[in-house]
């Protein structure tokens, strides 16, 4: 388990600060893994954040709690071009 980097709050409000922007999405699955995606953050609630995939013909939501972002099996980068 990777060591704790923000609390829930600081990802709460970095969550915040993120949407609407346009985000490459990284997703460890586990076992060497890492699914990556274009997209924005859809909605924000108090335990998950819904995440709106875009490019992708099987996948249109996804949606992840803070303790994933935390703990780095979510990555959000904001695209320098867009």
């Amino acid at each position: 388990m990777r060591k704790k980097t923000m609390s829930i709050d600081e990802a709460k409000r970095h969550i915040e600060t993120l949407s609407g922007r346009p985000l490459k999405i990284s997703i460890n699955k586990g076992r060497k893994k890492i699914v990556k995606y274009d997209g924005t953050i859809a909605a924000v609630y108090p335990s998950v954040f819904t995440l709106n995939i875009k490019n992708d013909k099987n996948i249109n939501f996804l949606s992840c709690t803070y303790s994933d972002l935390i703990c780095g099996q979510v990555s959000l980068k904001t695209m320098q071009n867009a």
